[in-house]
């Protein structure tokens, strides 16, 4: 009877020290971190909203000036670039962009943010954007960054001081009083368009951001996407 109770409060000791023996790393990776397939659906997702935002800003900069010439353009950037950015703003996927030369201090790049655009800065680098990651493993961001390169049209305002018109240039001014976006020459590195998404998060959202939808669409089929305490910024 003895034997019998040893042999039953030993199995009990090992089956305790199975079940409170901790995952070895191969296991949790494979629990909390995303699979390759997961990596290039979000990939995707945050490639088509900064793709959505970018769009829509070029679109309403262009018609600005079309309409009314540089100095709108201006008040159109100051006022509607952060409104665009919001409105493309989810819970669990932001965007923004930054440059290190920045008009306003939230266009300001954080360290892993200027190691992306040193990257993209640097002459040996072919590729248009990269992701990275980081956070903890059980709640990881996805980092997608998409490089700016000037383009003629931008030179009105961003172009050579001796060139740029006086007047526009002290609009600008009264706009963006702390402005480091001058000096551009076409072609030249612009900034970055930086989208954040948490993982994991809804895996659904992901795939309509993939497949092309629109934030306002997502929105409207689940309203609790709706951030309304976006930070918005203008480069």
């Amino acid at each position: 009877m003895k034997t019998l109770t040893c042999l039953f409060l030993a199995s009990l000791i090992i089956t305790g020290c199975k079940s409170n023996k901790p995952e070895t790393a191969s296991q949790v990776a494979e629990t909390t971190l995303p699979s390759a397939e997961e990596e290039r659906l979000y990939t995707e997702a945050a490639r088509n909203l900064a793709g959505q935002f970018g769009r829509e800003l070029q679109n309403t900069l262009l018609n600005a000036l079309r309409q009314s010439g540089p100095a709108y353009a201006v008040d159109v950037c100051q006022i509607r670039a952060p409104e665009i950015a919001a409105a493309h703003t989810m819970t669990g996927w932001r965007v923004k962009r930054v440059s290190e030369k920045w008009r306003t201090i939230t266009g300001r790049p954080d360290s892993s943010e200027s190691a992306a655009l040193a990257r993209f800065a640097d002459p040996a680098t072919k590729e248009n954007s990269f992701i990275g990651w980081s956070g903890p493993d059980s709640a990881r961001v996805l980092h997608y960054y998409e490089k700016i390169t000037v383009r003629e049209v931008c030179l009105k305002c961003h172009g050579d001081l001796q060139t740029v018109d006086l007047d526009l240039w002290k609009q600008v001014r009264i706009a963006y009083p702390w402005d480091k976006a001058v000096g551009y020459k076409e072609g030249d590195l612009r900034g970055m368009f930086v989208v954040d998404a948490q993982y994991p998060g809804d895996r659904d959202v992901a795939k309509l951001l993939a497949q092309g939808a629109s934030v306002s669409q997502i929105v409207a089929s689940k309203p609790s996407q709706a951030d309304s305490g976006a930070t918005v910024t203008t480069q």
